[in-house]
């Protein structure tokens, strides 16, 4: 969507738009709300995803999320040739179905992952969907729990259960709410979430009008460019996102789940601190600034195998509703980061495209990287202090099961 706004907004492309495109004359604060509608309506369905998934199972709730996610993005060039105000409620909508996709995707692996393989399960889902033609087969083949999969083999459905234990919604016990928000594990997740979606969030909006800014793309196809150079990290995300998996659960086999979790993390986030950092200073061509912005995204992924697997290990029955709560928080810099970056990164008093425009921008980019490298660094120290790969006492159901009947 950036990428779009760049393009068609009259205020920030005129000189490098394609006259085939469709015109708007957006105010800056119209493009910031454009952007930033969709995190509203993501933060609005974290916990009802979780409560419906854990409830009713995952399978619809995360399917029908995904399929009205998709079928909304058709929609948005209808509605920006109506109104903004319309562009913007499509996209509110489209944040509150996407909403709920992460809480459900963790209930479902709770009873779908064997511990040793949930890493590199939960890096396939996060490595991305294919919208309403994924939806279909989705709708055909995926069961909420091996108990209720007509085509799984005895052997299998004996291996899943035997070690995550059936977790079916008639035995689930009341959720422990207070233990969950007095949990200093979940804390650590939380925070971690938060810190590394300030970057992230910051990067996925704001990319091509940093790109744009300290004017690295020249010519008439520049914003094509753009858009090709600015999906690039993302595309090295994916990559990294997948080989994690395999190798924190290869690893899981020498060292603890808390050791590896926090080494995954760790690696995240300092990794992706320090070329974000280098980024501030020597991304003054093209190449260089788009080869250490995909290193900073790309090594980003190994926190898929580190705390965003870590639900699944501390409470793997209440997995959606920890999703729901930690993923709250890491929406919130999809609200705020972009704002903030927008009202660092102020369009200097220069002419444009003279030396001292360039550069004053360059410098007030920096500001913001450096801003997103100092909440890496927070976030890596709490987690490293707080993080735990234990399965919780209030989550373990034989624990539960005795503090009832006593």
């Amino acid at each position: 969507m950036s990428i779009g706004v760049l393009q068609m907004n009259n205020a920030t492309a005129a000189s490098r738009r394609n006259e085939s495109f469709p015109t708007f004359y957006w105010t800056p604060v119209q493009e910031g709300w454009i952007l930033s509608a969709y995190f509203f309506g993501y933060i609005l369905t974290q916990f009802p995803g979780g409560i419906l998934a854990q409830r009713f199972g995952g399978k619809w709730v995360f399917g029908v999320g995904v399929a009205m996610t998709a079928l909304l993005t058709v929609l948005i060039p209808l509605a920006a040739m109506r109104n903004v105000w319309l562009l913007v409620s499509v996209r509110v909508l489209q944040g509150a179905f996407e909403g709920v996709s992460f809480p459900a995707m963790h209930v479902i692996w709770s009873h779908w992952a064997p511990p040793k393989e949930r890493s590199i399960l939960t890096a396939i889902a996060y490595s991305g969907s294919l919208g309403l033609a994924w939806f279909v087969l989705w709708a055909f083949v995926m069961y909420n729990s091996p108990s209720v999969h007509p085509w799984i083999s005895a052997e299998e459905k004996h291996y899943i259960e035997s070690c995550i234990g059936a977790v079916d919604k008639e035995s689930m016990e009341p959720t422990p709410w207070l233990k969950i928000i007095t949990s200093p594990h979940v804390w650590a997740i939380a925070v971690a979430h938060f810190c590394y979606n300030w970057a992230e969030y910051t990067l996925l909006t704001c990319m091509p009008t940093y790109l744009a800014d300290i004017d690295i793309l020249q010519g008439t196809n520049a914003v094509v460019f753009n858009g090709v150079f600015s999906a690039v990290p993302y595309l090295v995300l994916m990559v990294v996102a997948l080989l994690s998996g395999p190798l924190a659960d290869f690893l899981r086999t020498f060292f603890s789940t808390t050791a590896v979790r926090k080494m995954f993390t760790t690696i995240a986030f300092t990794a992706s601190g320090g070329f974000l950092l280098l980024c501030s200073y020597f991304g003054t061509s093209i190449i260089r600034a788009v080869s250490l912005l995909s290193l900073t995204v790309g090594v980003g992924g190994f926190a898929v195998a580190g705390f965003y697997t870590n639900h699944l290990d501390i409470a793997p029955r209440y997995a959606g509703v920890l999703m729901a709560l930690t993923n709250t928080a890491g929406t919130l810099p999809g609200i705020v980061g972009p704002l903030v970056a927008k009202a660092i990164a102020l369009p200097p008093s220069a002419p444009k495209g003279s030396a001292e425009y360039i550069a004053t921008y360059r410098s007030e980019w920096s500001e913001v990287f450096l801003l997103c490298v100092e909440i890496y660094m927070f976030g890596a120290l709490i987690y490293l202090i707080l993080g735990s790969g234990k399965k919780q006492p209030w989550a373990d159901r034989m624990a539960i099961r005795k503090r009832f009947i006593n």
